[in-house]
C-alpha cells in the first residue's frame, strides 16, 4: 500500500527561517505531522510546497522532531493563511510571515 504524504511551508516563530512539515494520511479523513526539515524559501516554493492544502483531522505524531530551529512540537495558522512553528504555550503569537499579532483561539482542524 502507498502512503500518501505532502509537505506544507512553515516558518519558525523565533528565527523567521523557513522550514518544510511532512504530513502523513493515517486515515479517509485524516493526517499526521511526523516530520520537519530546514528547507530555503526559494527551495520550497520551486517544489510547490507553498501551494499545498490539507483538509481533515491534524494529529501530531509520536516521533515529530518539532521545528528544526527552535524545537518547537506544535505550529498555528495565521490569518494570512501561513504556518509558523507553535511552543504549545504562548497565546499571544506573531506571524513570522506577516508580522500580525493575535491571540490563539483553537486548535487547527483544516
Amino acid at each position: 500500500m502507498e502512503v500518501e504524504v505532502a509537505i506544507a511551508i512553515s516558518k519558525c516563530s523565533e528565527s523567521k527561517k523557513t522550514f518544510g512539515i511532512r504530513f502523513e494520511r493515517t486515515g479517509p479523513n485524516q493526517w499526521e505531522f511526523t516530520w520537519a526539515f530546514a528547507i530555503k524559501a526559494e527551495s520550497a516554493k520551486r517544489e510547490g510546497y507553498d501551494k499545498t492544502v490539507i483538509r481533515g483531522d491534524i494529529l501530531k505524531g509520536i516521533n515529530y522532531p518539532g521545528c528544526p530551529y527552535c524545537k518547537s512540537g506544535g505550529f498555528f495558522l495565521c490569518g494570512c493563511g501561513k504556518l509558523n512553528c507553535w511552543d504549545g504555550n504562548k497565546q499571544i503569537v506573531t506571524c513570522a510571515w506577516c508580522g500580525n499579532t493575535a491571540e490563539l483561539s483553537g486548535a487547527i482542524e483544516e
